[in-house]
């Protein structure tokens, strides 16, 4: 049996996994919302009822990762003194962002990579 040229890329993606379209399996993780509900504003939802799903993680309580994860996300509002729903611990900030941007994929991504961000959730404000 020969493969012709598009089954074996399509074989080299499936087998090589997520990393292979530039994510990494275990960063991909990190986000506990499904990317797939999104189009391609980062909006979900059908017709009139569009809305942007708001996100939140938590950052160590120093100036660099705050400087780090805003200028990936501008979105991202920072609270010192708010552990969130995501329950940051005393030594860490809580950052806020949401999906309504350009490039949100890419926002995600480059988040999920960072080594002290450990999850990514959804936020919900009541």
């Amino acid at each position: 049996m020969t493969l012709k040229a598009p089954a074996i890329l399509l074989l080299v993606l499936l087998l090589g996994g997520c990393s292979t379209l530039g994510w990494k399996a275990g960063h991909m993780a990190k986000i506990k919302f499904d990317l797939n509900e999104l189009n391609k504003e980062g909006l979900r939802g059908s017709g009139d009822n569009l809305t942007a799903v708001s996100y939140e993680f938590c950052i160590p309580d120093k100036i660099e990762y705050v400087d780090q994860v805003m200028a990936i996300d501008p979105t991202l509002v920072v609270y010192r003194a708010s552990p969130g729903k995501i329950q940051c611990r005393s030594a860490e900030y809580l950052a806020v962002g949401d999906t309504h941007q350009l490039d949100f994929y890419e926002v995600l991504r480059k988040l999920a990579e960072l080594d002290y961000v450990k999850s990514i959730q959804e936020a919900t404000f009541e």
